[in-house]
Order: structure tokens, then sequence, then C-alpha cells
């Protein structure tokens, strides 16, 4: 679809992407005055601490000598003001984090699959109170930038069985990721399970409101038997397998017995089977369950994950030859405004 804005190209995309998102650049303007005030967000308790530490050494200096302490605070005080400021703005430019999908994708030579918006609290007003969650998002606003995102980023899998989600650290959103891409892919017809894989951490369980005493481990443990440890998401209906409390040594789900059967069982019942893995940097157990996966995506977040965290998290992915890697790109900023989204 072309949505030519006056004077400016439409938009910008990808290039080489399948079924990446489209993403309209907003004016340099408005983008610019977004950017500065997420960087005050970060940078301001740095800024406020180095201000009053300056100040409040100063004027300690001009008392010991004798100075009035008014006069003393009115000449530090924009000094320590100054200060702050250059240090936090020189430490918000040493950022190298993900802020442009065309250079990120081309400069790096990475698949970028898309990117979803952040969900906003003006977005999620127009739920009801009790269904403002990405979930809700998807089942009752289908519509929406935010699950179209989803859905595409579905059709751009749909020829991969099984799919792992993870990120380069914790808490990118990558358990939010796989969850909505596999009710994506529930609502265009597909049958599909979710697993959670994080045997520590156990964020998709959790997000569900489960806290179940059997789970992945005991079904690696009787594959044939896999039926009797699958829940049911209650908006949507979605299949998922969680993890239970830990109770035994085994924290990575790809070393325990029976996961390579349990998931060829699974292959046989479902289109396609969504691994949420624990984050690549964090230990070796994510890069090694994200190995059985036909496909990889990694889970980056809009300004705020390290390219340098990408570029290992991929290495390390890499090293396993079986899974193709992709990297998806969440919480992008309301002030790009998302086109439809479109194959090559």
């Amino acid at each position: 679809m072309t949505s030519p804005l006056t004077g400016e190209r439409p938009r910008y995309e990808e290039p080489g992407t399948r079924g990446a998102a489209t993403l309209r650049r907003p004016p340099s303007k408005s983008l610019a005055l977004a950017r500065l005030g997420r960087g005050v967000n970060r940078q301001w308790m740095l800024t406020l601490v180095i201000a009053v530490t300056v100040t409040a050494a100063g004027v300690g200096y001009d008392l010991s000598g004798g100075l009035q302490p008014l006069r003393s605070l009115i000449f530090w005080a924009p000094i320590g003001v100054a200060a702050g400021l250059v240090i936090g703005f020189v430490r918000e430019l040493g950022r190298n984090t993900i802020t442009s999908l065309s250079s990120f994708g081309k400069n790096r030579g990475y698949a970028i699959l898309g990117a979803a918006p952040e969900l906003t609290p003006r977005v999620l007003r127009q739920l009801p109170p009790d269904k403002r969650t990405p979930i809700g998002c998807l089942a009752f606003m289908p519509s929406s930038p935010f699950a179209t995102a989803f859905r595409n980023l579905q059709s751009a899998i749909a020829t991969d069985g099984v799919v792992a989600f993870a990120g380069a650290v914790a808490n990118e959103g990558a358990t939010t990721a796989a969850m909505c891409t596999a009710i994506s892919a529930s609502q265009q017809g597909r049958t599909v399970i979710v697993i959670d894989c994080d045997l520590r951490r156990r964020s998709l369980t959790r997000a569900l409101g489960f806290d179940p005493d059997e789970g992945l481990v005991d079904a690696c443990e009787e594959p044939s038997q896999w039926e009797n440890f699958v829940g049911e998401e209650d908006e949507t209906g979605v299949h998922f397998i969680p993890a239970s409390r830990s109770r035994g040594p085994w924290r990575n789900p790809a070393a325990a017995p029976g996961f390579n059967e349990l998931i060829l069982r699974l292959r046989q019942s479902y289109d396609l089977i969504v691994l949420d893995c624990p984050p690549i940097l964090v230990g070796a157990d994510g890069a090694a369950t994200a190995a059985v996966a036909d496909k990889c995506v990694l889970v980056t977040a809009w300004d705020r994950t390290p390219i340098s965290a990408v570029r290992h998290a991929m290495g390390a992915l890499q090293r396993r030859p079986r899974a193709q890697t992709a990297v998806y790109v969440n919480r992008v900023p309301p002030e790009y405004r998302f086109g439809r989204l479109r194959g090559e």
C-alpha cells in the first residue's frame, strides 16, 4: 500500500526483508524532540547527582575559606548544572542502540523480520480495564498497528515449524513477542503451542498467571504423555507448556532427556511450535535451546538494546548451524507511524 506524504518519501523500510514492518519516518522536528525527551528520562538522575555533587563540593570549599554561603551557592550552582548537563549529554551520545531499522539492517547485515510499536497507555485505554495487556490488544483490537505487526511477523515465519524467540539480555520483550506471535498465528488458523523454555525465570508461565507443579521437564521425562502437561490461555485458547517450579538439576531444556523427542511429537500435532528461550548472553542455555528450532528470532528493544549485545548474541546463535537467525525490533515509539506490512 502506498500512502505518500506531501513533499516527502512515503516511507522508509528495511530493504530485502520479508514481512518487515513498514515505518514512515515522522517529521524530523518531532523525532528530535521525542528522542530528546527519552534522553532526559534516561539521564536526569545522573545529571542531578553530578550537579548537586559539584555544587556541594564548591560551596563546601568556599565555606572553609569564610565565604558567605549564598554568594558561594550563586556562583557554584550554574557550574554544577552545566557539568551535569555536559556529562549527561556525552553519555547519551555514547549510547549505541537501535534507532533506525534501515541503517541497522543494511549496515550490520542482519535480516530484520519486522518491528512492533510500543503499547502506550493511550492505546491501552481503548481496551476494558481488565484487558489492557498485549494479549488483550491482539484479541480485542485486531486492526491496531500492534496486532498488524505480529500478524505479519507470523506470516514471515509461515514456513517454519519450530521458532525460537530470545532476547540478547533479559527484559527485551522476547516473552511478549513469542506469545503474541503464537496468538496471531492461531488467529490465522494455524495450530500453535508455546513452550516456556526459560526454567529459571519462567517469564511466560508467570505472565499467564500459572504456577504449576508439573511442566516442561515432566513432559520431557514422559514425551509420549505430553498432552497431560498442556495448558490453554483463557483469552485466545492458545496451547502452552509451562515451566514448573525448579526441583531438579535440569536448567537447560535441550539437555533434559526426551526434549528432542517431545519436539518431534509436537511437530506431528501442531503447525507452529514457539519456544520462549532464556536470554542468549545470560548463559549457554538460550543458544542451546534455540538450536532445535528451524528459525531463531532475536528480539530487541528500540533505543535500548546495545548493538554490541545484538552482535554477540547473533554470533552465539549463528554458531548453531541448524537454525536460521533474524532480528525483530519491538517497543518502537509512537512517533514512528506504522503503515501496512508487506513482503518482498
